[in-house]
């Protein structure tokens, strides 16, 4: 009976834990001050902490010695929310994280390979840089310097027949703050530097993490190249680091910076809808207004979030970074804080939705550089048409 009982408390205070870092993950996604989601990151851990100490109160009306039993009103409130809890604790969070451990990749997904550098037994502390958590990798089990070089061979509609093997370099989050060093940095685009140049190259935003470190812009991404053109969109740590200093220096470096905007840009001779969107920091969201229907719709988005405003758009393809596949990923578990209105659902990955082709980038780096069982990302795209659209236009 206690072992039982004892079991219920301990579902009760997983549930009550999930349902904080929901919320916790739905406020980060939204345009709202940094200082006071740092603090309320801090509240929400205090609150899953004191959740066990809240337990004897709810059900002190069991002890009939007990004389400093709660108000009625407040121990029945706990109770109600214990029973909720213990129900999500014990059902909906193993379920959640069963269906997305069985998730399989989208049939346009034809097949994925990964190379993992270790770059710390090459350079050591040469990668650990100035910033104020340098500390911080060497942590056990921190695997903040083994890069994942990921090629995806991606089925996508409406792929015009000349881009028939278009690849796409797809960077993100690179959030220059000092450590890693810059070095951590110019390592990974010697990798990306040594392979065949790419026809596009994205970048999906948050650069810097100071206003010091634009200056590491052009010596980590001067020398990446590409054979048809370069996008770049920001993302929302760069909303507070100078962002139109940022988008000057990106301009400078050759990338065309989209901004809430589209553009039309000719990529082996076929017009390309290229659409950033940089919200929900940066507003206006892209009005597609006025645009050629007939073209392939590439969006570059910060936050995977945006995905359902392409679907409604018509975008084909979109490529994003913002959720570092959680940072911290927990065996059996998986991502746990993702600052996404949709949580876990979208954290790293290639994702179908309706039709609209998500590609999520686990990134570079991250304003803490702590990462468990999540390494950094490059990840090269290579696109091709899907087996029934190359059938028919063989034999129409």
């Amino acid at each position: 009976m206690i072992h039982s009982f004892t079991a219920i408390l301990v579902l009760a205070w997983v549930g009550h834990a999930y349902l904080a870092v929901l919320l916790l993950n739905n406020l980060y996604a939204r345009p709202i001050s940094k200082s006071f989601l740092k603090r309320f990151r801090l509240f929400i851990g205090l609150v899953i902490l004191a959740y066990p100490f809240a337990i004897p109160v709810a059900f002190s009306d069991l002890d009939p010695g007990n004389r400093e039993q709660a108000p009625g009103g407040i121990r029945l409130g706990l109770l109600i929310y214990a029973g909720m809890c213990a129900l999500v604790g014990g059902v909906w969070f193993p379920l959640v994280t069963f269906a997305r451990l069985l998730r399989r990749s989208p049939p346009a997904v034809l097949s994925t390979t990964t190379r993992t550098i270790d770059y710390w037994p090459l350079h050591r502390h040469s990668l650990l840089g100035n910033g104020k958590w340098k500390w911080v990798p060497r942590l056990p089990g921190n695997c903040v310097f083994r890069v994942d070089f990921t090629e995806i061979t991606l089925a996508v509609r409406n792929l015009p027949a000349a881009w028939e093997g278009l690849t796409i370099l797809h960077l993100s989050d690179l959030h220059f703050h000092g450590t890693p060093s810059q070095m951590f940095f110019q390592e990974i685009v010697k990798e990306i530097t040594s392979r065949p140049v790419a026809d596009l190259v994205v970048l999906a935003g948050d650069y810097v993490d100071t206003d010091q470190h634009h200056e590491w812009l052009a010596p980590v991404l001067g020398s990446v190249r590409w054979n048809e053109c370069g996008l770049a969109v920001l993302g929302n740590h760069d909303d507070h680091h100078q962002p139109e200093r940022l988008r000057h220096e990106l301009a400078s470096l050759g990338y065309r910076v989209l901004g809430n905007a589209w553009e039309t840009v000719t990529i082996r001779g076929v017009p390309c809808l290229a659409v950033g969107h940089e919200g929900p920091w940066f507003r206006p969201p892209p009005s597609l207004s006025g645009a050629p229907e007939a073209a392939f719709r590439l969006c570059v988005s910060h936050t995977p979030d945006n995905v359902c405003w392409g679907r409604d758009h018509g975008i084909d393809l979109m490529l994003s970074g913002h959720v570092h596949g959680g940072q911290i990923r927990l065996p059996g578990v998986g991502s746990i804080f993702v600052p996404s209105l949709y949580s876990r659902r979208f954290d790293m990955g290639v994702f179908d939705v309706d039709g609209t082709a998500l590609v999520v980038s686990r990134g570079l780096s991250g304003k803490e550089p702590l990462r468990f069982r999540c390494h950094p990302q490059v990840i090269w795209i290579r696109l091709t048409q899907p087996p029934g659209e190359r059938s028919s236009r063989l034999h129409g």
